[in-house]
């Protein structure tokens, strides 16, 4: 049951909304703006409201695979399992060439049906950063994806603070590094064939979530 039910999720969270929404306005996300398959792309490239539903619904993904797995008495190690299947069919999608979005919302939904009250004080550098971009002139471009990859760090540590290690740190751990590995190998032979110094382009791409074509202005940021 556990094996059909990570297997299930991964296939469904492979359909990309983002994707699917773009191509309704005859666009395709991964040549137009920043490239990727996500909300932020799709709001870009296309309009804001659609980014909101393209971004929600890939949200929604993380939170109901938990949900889903636990209304059918699943052991929470089981949902959880489900939930990273969800992150992982949202980043590698079978149906989109195993290339898809960074699973930034649909890492959000997760943590919002694994734990609230760690989700919501994992939130707190994008409450901030989210601030800073309304106030700050000129606006920052590097501040939301770095308080992001802070976010699902917070996640895990917060519950580690005051339960110990349990599943949901584990899980939390293994959302983390998904995060960071996509971040980094996603389209990094176009980044290494420019002869870029190699700490720079991983450590753009790890804390930036930024390629050296965006860094070079090749690419939209």
């Amino acid at each position: 049951m556990a094996v059909i039910a990570v297997v299930v999720t991964y296939l469904l969270c492979s359909i990309s909304f983002p994707y699917w929404v773009a191509r309704a306005y005859g666009v395709e996300l991964r040549a137009v703006g920043e490239r990727k398959l996500g909300g932020g792309n799709l709001a870009k490239s296309v309009g804001l409201a659609q980014g909101i539903v393209g971004g929600t619904l890939d949200g929604a993904k993380g939170f109901l695979a938990v949900v889903v797995a636990r209304s059918l008495g699943l052991p929470v190690e089981e949902q959880l399992a489900c939930g990273v299947a969800a992150l992982v069919g949202q980043m590698w999608p079978v149906f989109h060439q195993f290339d898809g979005g960074r699973a930034n919302a649909t890492g959000w939904g997760f943590a919002i049906a694994a734990d609230l009250v760690a989700a919501l004080i994992m939130g707190i550098p994008l409450y901030l950063g989210l601030v800073a971009v309304r106030v700050v002139r000129p606006r920052p471009t590097r501040l939301l994806p770095l308080a992001s990859i802070l976010s699902f760090a917070i996640f895990p540590a917060v519950i580690w603070e005051q339960e110990g290690l349990t599943p949901t740190v584990v899980a939390g751990l293994v959302v983390l590094a998904l995060i960071l590995v996509r971040r980094i190998t996603a389209g990094l032979r176009e980044d290494l064939a420019t002869g870029a110094p190699l700490a720079r382009v991983l450590a753009n791409r790890a804390m930036y979530d930024r390629s050296e074509l965006q860094e070079r202005g090749i690419v939209a940021i």
